[in-house]
């Protein structure tokens, strides 16, 4: 992992978490790194709007479809056995929906919200998933990480 680069998709909307996780990267020694830059006027993180939201639900949907998500035969948590953490998951996956909410006023606009969380539950690793299938999906296809893709 010497020479592998480091790509990080943060979230933009967590107020200055962006600039703390670099920060706290550099502080590592990890030099070679690229954040993607989607955030407002191309700054650092991922701007999570409702219409990303739903591109990256049907992005992980499609992706999980066609068999293109697999887990790594290394795979563990550090918080749970691991029969425990592919459960936790799985129950996200599936879970997961759309919440289709009716117009309020006569003329309104439909509401749809993705999410997991309904019943106060958990839906972290299933956006995680998301996100990670949307910024793969950036990294490679915007000419902008050109450089910093490896050369094969």
């Amino acid at each position: 992992m010497a020479g592998a680069t480091c790509v990080l998709q943060l979230e933009s909307n967590l107020a200055f978490e962006c600039q703390h996780i670099i920060h706290s990267l550099q502080a590592t020694g990890v030099t070679k790194w690229v954040a993607l830059s989607e955030g407002q006027g191309g700054t650092i993180g991922w701007l999570t709007t409702n219409e990303r939201k739903e591109a990256m639900c049907f992005q992980l949907r499609d992706s999980l479809r066609v068999g293109c998500i697999y887990l790594s035969k290394h795979f563990f948590s550090v918080l749970l056995e691991e029969r425990e953490a592919l459960k936790t998951i799985r129950d996200e996956l599936c879970r997961f929906a759309i919440v289709t909410e009716p117009a309020k006023t006569l003329f309104g606009k439909v509401r749809r919200t993705y999410t997991g969380k309904l019943g106060g539950l958990q839906d972290d690793l299933c956006i995680c998933l998301q996100l990670c299938i949307t910024g793969l999906r950036c990294f490679y296809q915007n000419d902008k990480y050109q450089n910093f893709r490896p050369e094969y």
